[in-house]
């Protein structure tokens, strides 16, 4: 049996004023505080909730303090006085504000939390780690916090701290950013006690303006670290990352750090070798992959073998990923048996990478949740493994700026060099892919065109990757092609 949830910190207005700075109205003394929420369609299965009036570009949640009261909430919390009897405790910025009070029961917690952001492979990494701490945390009777979903941005970090309970042993949340400043931000609030960073891969490069800028936004996470249990802070790096050696840079401009690297690639430690050229501490060895491209490798931690590693996830990227999670819960203490069977039992998501069974009898890769140049290059990495032909169904990758021809262009090229068989485009800025590509390739205005194309022309038994960023919609390609399409 779990351990029951019991509230941490915030369990009254007097703490929530005290907290924000903010003036507590009379009627608000004395009153026991339940739930803090944003949304007043989930007040009414809360106790003695605080609703927090969010404002955004297309929003403003002050419209809605007769809703919220109508729906159970005892106060507001508000950027300007609303004329409504429900009570208001009144802040400059309830975006800032809301936090501030995550923060507050983040600090009352208390436990050790592992953070991870990076371009490409936050999202698995994150669900690698929560694999590892559930079963760590079983040990105790208890439970593990993790975002839910991708809530990873200044709203939703702090959505998920205020979750935290008395039942949660410990947790991992990940943590996006679409400017600088955001990771500084949602880590401050955070204090976690490892930090993870994934990659840079191109994600999100139109919105901060170049590579670097990306790089920086990811490295803001090593300056809000926390002690461990009296013990140094852990950075767990990509070692096989072009910015490796800045971030490691950057983790000893501050407190003291450890920081834990990582490699796929096989090496071997060699202690007389200068420090800088020595092998990752973490490494995958003896990499091998079965016909649908699962991996398995032998883990190795500073020279000793911790055992060996069966995934069921695919691709090679994936190995990266096991890596990073299972770097940061060793920097936790946590049992290396318990790392490896965590690593094992994690399962693809919808969306993200997963085997679907296809209409004449083809095998669809669906990573259609998202897509980014480095996601896609690697996602063709493991479609080039699998039985031929091979298609690549692909729609536009966004969000990437002047550079957006240029890098739709360097994905077609790589598939071209790697044999894929065909490769078919859709969506604005995705024609330079097909384009590059050569012949074999072709591109389509509408996504419906491309998948009426690919039911009337799919080979039998072709490996299929479908793939493209959240506004392309390729999901709807897998719905189009898997088995039980025409019911």
């Amino acid at each position: 049996m779990s351990a029951p949830e019991q509230p941490v910190g915030l369990s009254t207005f007097e703490e929530v004023a005290a907290v924000l700075g903010a003036q507590l109205p009379q009627a608000l003394r004395d009153q026991a505080l339940g739930a803090i929420e944003t949304d007043t369609r989930k007040l009414g299965e809360q106790a003695a909730p605080l609703f927090v009036a969010l404002k955004g570009e297309r929003f403003d949640a002050h419209d809605f303090l007769a809703q919220a009261r109508a729906s159970g909430a005892v106060a507001a919390l508000v950027e300007r006085a609303v004329d409504d009897p429900l009570p208001q405790i009144v802040v400059a910025d309830t975006r800032l504000a809301f936090g501030l009070l995550a923060a507050a029961r983040r600090r009352a917690w208390g436990r050790p939390l592992i953070a991870v952001t990076g371009n490409s492979g936050k999202t698995s990494v994150k669900g690698l780690v929560h694999a590892i701490l559930v079963r760590d945390a079983a040990r105790f009777e208890a439970e593990s916090l993790a975002n839910h979903g991708n809530l990873n941005n200044d709203f939703g970090l702090p959505m998920t701290l205020l979750r935290l309970s008395n039942a949660h042993q410990h947790g991992v949340v990940e943590l996006g950013a679409n400017h600088l400043g955001e990771i500084a931000w949602t880590t401050a609030l955070a204090r976690p006690q490892v930090a993870v960073i994934t990659n840079v891969t191109g994600a999100h490069v139109g919105e901060f303006g170049g590579m670097g800028q990306i790089a920086q936004a990811k490295g803001e996470i090593l300056a809000g670290l926390s002690p461990l249990g009296g013990r140094r802070p852990v950075a767990v790096l990509n070692r096989d990352d072009a910015y490796f050696s800045l971030w490691q840079a950057l983790a000893a401009t501050g407190q003291a750090v450890d920081v834990i690297d990582f490699s796929v690639a096989d090496g071997v430690v060699d202690a007389s070798v200068d420090s800088g050229d020595r092998p990752a501490r973490l490494q995958a060895r003896e990499l091998g992959a079965d016909e649908l491209g699962r991996y398995a490798f032998e883990l190795t931690f500073d020279g000793r073998s911790l055992g060996r590693v069966q995934l069921a996830l695919l691709g090679r990227h994936n190995v990266a990923n096991a890596l990073a999670a299972a770097a940061a819960c060793l920097a936790l203490g946590i049992d290396s048996d318990l790392v490896i069977a965590g690593l094992e039992s994690a399962e693809s998501v919808p969306g993200r990478l997963g085997v679907v069974a296809g209409i004449n009898g083809s095998r669809l890769l669906d990573d259609s949740y998202n897509a980014n140049p480095g996601a896609m290059l690697a996602a063709l990495d493991l479609l080039a493994t699998l039985p031929a032909p091979r298609w690549c169904l692909m729609g536009a990758m966004g969000e990437l700026g002047a550079d957006a021809e240029r890098l739709h262009a360097e994905v077609g090229d790589y598939a071209r060099k790697l044999g894929i068989d065909f490769i078919a485009t859709c969506g604005e800025g995705a024609q330079a892919t097909a384009e590059a590509f050569g012949a074999g390739g072709k591109h389509f205005i509408e996504r419906a065109e491309l998948e009426a194309y690919a039911r009337n022309h799919l080979p039998t038994g072709a490996s299929v990757l479908v793939k493209g960023s959240r506004s392309a919609g390729m999901e709807n390609v897998v719905a189009a092609l898997k088995v039980d399409a025409s019911r």
